[in-house]
């Protein structure tokens, strides 16, 4: 059994297919089907199931791939930590996030990241956080941020930073003023409300925190939904209606005079971001670096740090 084969195998599974697989490898098709093909003869079983549409892996091709996974992060791992020994990092990280961190947390941490190290590259892919923590799962990255905690049989969560959301107005509207006090019930029963998306971190943070106030959430006057932050302050901002958001995403819309946080009777409690990592799995060294990196700059922003 080679490093190879165990690459293109791992690759079949994650894609689901042979042709994507040989795309992702830079290898022809029937090359790919080769290897998996020499594997399992090697092994004497049948890895893969060929006979649907998607290409999925049978039970020994699972035992397989969750092992095949660990032997590349050790092998990647342990050529970085002989490589570092002569002060040298370099490398990509694939990074999962959430809409909130990946908008209003990375850019920032990364730049600074980047002044430190340099030859240090970055994939950052957005995806609401249910999408994160399996994406995290299934190892299509190597760390998330996400605002909600799922997955948790195969993930590991640390807390990252905490904030509140909050109710966010149009900017000038007579309908609203940032010195009244709201109760629940007028702002969601009355007015047209522009929700996230189901999967959102954020809608799941709000919608637990209406339903402990006893609100309806069939009954919330909602008259659209959007799966991204950007998305909704631009509606509000229009008038199209009011929402809730991040306090780190409506800041600058806020400064800016071109929306309104309107005040609560209740106020919404803390909302965490974690940092999520595969669990029981050997990380790269470089994760590890940035991991020490972020938690050591959070210390530093103005805002809630847990």
């Amino acid at each position: 059994m080679e490093f190879k084969q165990i690459e293109v195998y791992v690759k079949v599974v994650e894609l689901s297919s042979f042709s994507k697989a040989a795309e992702a490898v830079f290898l022809s098709q029937p090359s790919v089907s080769s290897y998996i093909n020499a594997l399992e003869k090697e092994l004497n079983t049948v890895l893969v199931n060929r006979s649907t549409k998607e290409v999925s892996p049978t039970l020994a091709g699972k035992i397989l791939y969750e092992n095949a996974t660990k032997l590349l992060s050790l092998r990647t791992n342990t050529l970085e930590q002989i490589k570092h020994l002569s002060g040298s990092y370099s490398g990509e990280i694939n990074i999962l996030a959430s809409t909130v961190p990946s908008q209003y947390v990375l850019p920032e941490l990364l730049t600074h990241f980047n002044e430190t190290y340099p030859d240090i590259s970055f994939n950052v892919m957005q995806a609401d956080s249910l999408e994160v923590s399996r994406g995290i799962a299934a190892q299509k990255a190597d760390i998330g941020f996400s605002g909600g905690v799922t997955e948790s049989e195969k993930c590991v969560y640390q807390e990252m930073i905490a904030e509140q959301l909050v109710f966010i107005a149009p900017y000038g509207s007579s309908d609203f003023s940032a010195k009244k006090e709201y109760s629940l019930e007028e702002l969601l029963y009355k007015f047209r409300f522009v929700s996230r998306e189901s999967g959102s971190g954020t809608r799941a943070a709000y919608e637990s925190f209406f339903a402990s106030q006893g609100i309806a959430l069939n009954k919330i006057n909602t008259l659209i939904s959007f799966d991204n932050t950007q998305s909704i302050v631009n509606a509000v901002i229009n008038g199209l209606g009011i929402s809730v958001v991040s306090a780190l995403a409506a800041k600058s819309f806020i400064d800016r005079k071109m929306i309104i946080p309107l005040k609560l009777q209740t106020e919404f409690p803390e909302r965490k971001f974690y940092y999520v990592l595969k669990k029981n799995f050997s990380h790269s060294h470089l994760v590890d670096l940035f991991l020490e990196f972020s938690k050591t700059y959070m210390r530093k922003l103005d805002f809630q740090i847990l």
